[in-house]
């Protein structure tokens, strides 16, 4: 009597072992979407804080009573800026612009690194196709295997 239901287990294992990995490329990318979208929304918060900054300048600057706050940050606040920019202008133009692609390439490399390491390159399911008998004995576990020959300590 515990045939039928062994064979039972086992058409349920055939059918649930694809679908566990396919699970499982799903998690991988869910997360590697939540990696980037946090990525987003902390460079979000960063340009509205600097947003934030150049409208709470502007209004210093442009209101007459608080003529003694602009003097006192807003000016020193322009005057370093225009400190960096004559500083970056003793540079040729050749070597600010290489200066910047190589800051971005740093930048995109480190990101590229990070998501290259997050994934699990032992689990690959190719999108777009149909799963095939050869593709469900690849993704099988040994454990599987050895239920379905009894070598199990159940």
């Amino acid at each position: 009597m515990g045939l039928p239901y062994s064979k039972q287990i086992n058409a349920a294992f055939d059918q649930v072992t694809p679908l566990v990995a396919a699970g499982y490329q799903v998690l991988q990318t869910t997360r590697d979407i939540s990696i980037l979208l946090a990525a987003i929304q902390v460079l979000t918060v960063l340009l509205l804080a600097l947003i934030l900054v150049a409208l709470l300048a502007l209004l210093i600057t442009v209101n007459p009573d608080l003529e003694h706050e602009r003097q006192a940050v807003v000016t020193p606040a322009i005057k370093w800026i225009a400190g960096v920019a004559e500083w970056m202008s003793q540079f040729s133009l050749a070597f600010a612009v290489m200066l910047g692609v190589v800051a971005a390439g740093c930048l995109i490399g480190g990101l590229a690194g990070m998501w290259y390491t997050s994934r699990d390159p032992t689990l690959q399911v190719q999108e777009d196709t149909e799963t095939t008998g050869a593709d469900v004995e690849e993704l099988k576990g040994d454990d599987i295997e050895a239920i379905k020959k009894g070598e199990t300590k159940q």
